[in-house]
């Protein structure tokens, strides 16, 4: 897989990625596969009819699609690239070949560095969906899902996606996800149809472990062609939200299989992982030993920061250590260490806007959570810390609007509890105390051993005038936190003054001693 570079850009092929000075720059599929194709074929001069082929093979298109996809090129290359593509009048187009470096596998893979994984990251072929419908004309509708797949998936820092325009070569081929797998080297491949039948569409996907043949993930899902673009960008991002969480759980059991003498920096980081997103005393501190340890091997491995990062926030906020303002401090050194080293990543924005929520820094919280969004919104994490950045600041519905969000995005979460606990949370910053108990206490049953969610439990019963079963979720809390006090979980609150008054309040009803 080749990667070019030119006019201060770079464009990975096998990530499908575009990027200038080291941080994404958006363009269209269309307009990425226009470019690709120039590019691969940078000093001659290429025709339209070439270029329309290539890009929308097998669909009538007019000069006016060509048009439009060089000006979003132009426009998403800027003053930089300015002369890189020629207009060849009545022939079509060139890029100047002496403004464009192509660097091959090998060089990208010592360019990437050993602590990123990039020799051992998951990666993915999307193939063309199979058009079931007996309507060739619905070829263009499931050539477009899977553009908007692979741009989605590109978004996620730890996979390898390849490049549209390699997938496509498979379309029509009944061998082709057997020679996919192969050819492209990759561990991944996901493959769908489409079948139209009158008004009605129903979209399949499958996502399979290519090394193994084993179906990790399908589904379907079926809707109407009056929505049909509507109906695209939801299996898009449906898709997305289960293929994340689908990868990671095979990565996981991947490494867990390996021997422990043959362990890396990113195996480390795979074993610690679930661990660091369990919200639990005991897996947290177990986390915390397998990143140590991943950042002995990488010091400047981004990802394991962050998830060392968010293992200090959580011990700090869930009152796991008796020096809460130490692991904040921690929290967000190690946070601001992994932006600085990987700052358009979703996934390190995300714990460094957490690192911020915790801090009561929220401005600059917003400011990383929101850009972690606009890089990946498909990060259901991210949708997540963003929702419990609204609970801190007293805007409840908004917070409601984002939690109902991250559970569309990824149905099957494992944190999808801490959902649930903060819809509940929301309402209690809403004084709506019998709708927070149902929500939290949902949250908490889900996963027992998230005992921090005790805190919002006591206090919203005292506050539903549930004074009896409020006592007694208060000692189970103390058996929990043996000499937990009100003030400790002030000291850790990242509540606005309102909302941590009400909290305290409610605790000291139950009996929580000062």
């Amino acid at each position: 897989m080749t990667t070019f570079e030119f006019s201060g850009h770079r464009l990975d092929l096998r990530k499908g990625r575009l990027q200038r000075g080291g941080h994404d720059v958006d363009l269209r599929a269309k307009s990425l596969s226009l470019l690709t194709y120039l590019l691969e074929n940078a000093g001659r001069v290429v025709g339209k009819d070439e270029l329309v082929e290539a890009v929308w093979p097998n669909i009538a298109v007019s000069d006016d699609s060509l048009t439009q996809c060089m000006k979003d090129i132009r426009k998403a290359l800027g003053a930089d690239a300015d002369g890189l593509i020629r207009t060849v009048l009545r022939r079509g187009y060139v890029i100047d070949e002496d403004r464009v470096r192509r660097i091959g596998d090998r060089d990208v893979s010592a360019a990437a560095g050993a602590g990123e994984g990039a020799g051992d990251a998951p990666s993915i072929a999307v193939l063309p969906f199979e058009n079931l419908s007996g309507d060739p004309a619905q070829d263009y509708f499931a050539d477009g899902m899977v553009d908007e797949i692979i741009t989605a998936l590109s978004r996620m820092r730890w996979l390898f996606v390849i490049a549209r325009n390699s997938s496509f070569a498979y379309k029509g081929q009944a061998d082709g996800l057997k020679r996919a797998g192969a050819e492209l080297g990759v561990r991944y491949v996901l493959t769908g149809s489409v079948r139209k039948a009158g008004d009605h569409i129903r979209l399949t996907g499958q996502l399979i472990d290519q090394p193994s043949g084993k179906t990790i993930w399908a589904n379907r899902y079926d809707g109407t062609m009056a929505d049909v673009f509507d109906l695209q960008d939801r299996f898009a991002e449906n898709v997305v939200g289960a293929i994340q969480p689908s990868i990671l759980s095979a990565e996981i059991e991947r490494s867990r299989r390996k021997r422990p003498e043959s362990l890396a920096a990113y195996d480390y980081v795979l074993r610690a992982f679930p661990l660091a997103w369990s919200l639990e005393r005991a897996q947290n501190e177990e986390a915390g030993t397998l990143l140590d340890r991943a950042i002995a091997v990488e010091p400047d491995y981004p990802l394991a920061l962050s998830l060392l990062a968010w293992c200090h926030l959580q011990r700090a906020a869930y009152n796991w250590t008796e020096t809460p303002s130490a692991a904040r401090t921690e929290g967000l050194r190690l946070a601001q260490k992994g932006a600085a080293l990987s700052g358009d990543d979703p996934m390190v924005l995300a714990v460094l806007g957490a690192a911020h929520s915790f801090a009561r820094d929220y401005d600059v919280a917003d400011m990383h959570l929101a850009r972690a969004r606009t890089l990946d919104p498909n990060s259901a994490w991210a949708w997540l810390r963003s929702a419990w950045l609204d609970v801190y600041r007293e805007r409840p519905e908004a917070a409601i609007e984002k939690f109902e969000h991250f559970e569309r995005l990824s149905p099957r979460d494992p944190m999808g509890y801490m959902a649930e606990i903060g819809i509940g949370t929301a309402h209690f910053v809403a004084a709506r105390y019998e709708e927070a108990l149902v929500m939290i206490q949902r949250g908490v049953s889900r996963q027992p051993g998230a005992w921090w969610g005790l805190r919002q439990l006591v206090t919203a019963l005292s506050h539903a005038g549930r004074k009896d079963e409020a006592r007694r979720a208060c000692l189970r809390l103390l058996e929990v936190y043996p000499g937990l006090t009100i003030a400790r979980i002030c000291d850790a609150s990242p509540f606005e003054a309102d909302t941590s008054e009400r909290i305290a309040a409610g605790l000291r009803e139950a009996g929580l001693p000062e």
